[in-house]
């Protein structure tokens, strides 16, 4: 296990080690079975998963919780915008490429 950071804010690390076993998981789990896991109680670990519900991070499933599609979302803007740079940079280059081949003709 690393080392703790002097910078950590434990609730942002405890809602990521949420995050991180609920996608782990093969089932939905509740704040009962996260709050031992995570090492707050189960009124915090509730606490935290309404808000990640909130921000749909998570998704509720009756009393329990499931990954909800904000991070497969983000995943993919970010996918996009990187392949938009990626589509633009290999355009740049082809372009040097055609300079390059008329300079020397």
């Amino acid at each position: 296990m690393s080392e703790t950071s002097r910078y950590r804010i434990d609730a942002v690390y405890n809602a990521g080690r949420i995050i991180e076993i609920i996608s782990n998981a093969r089932e939905p789990m509740g704040p009962s079975e996260l709050a031992p896991k995570v090492g707050v109680s189960p009124n915090t670990a509730f606490r935290m998963c309404e808000t990640l519900d909130e921000l749909r991070i998570l998704q509720r499933v009756g009393d329990k919780y499931t990954l909800g599609m904000a991070l497969a979302h983000c995943w993919a803007r970010y996918k996009s915008r990187r392949e938009g740079e990626r589509d633009r940079i290999d355009q740049e280059l082809k372009n040097l490429e055609i300079q390059g081949g008329n300079d020397g003709k």
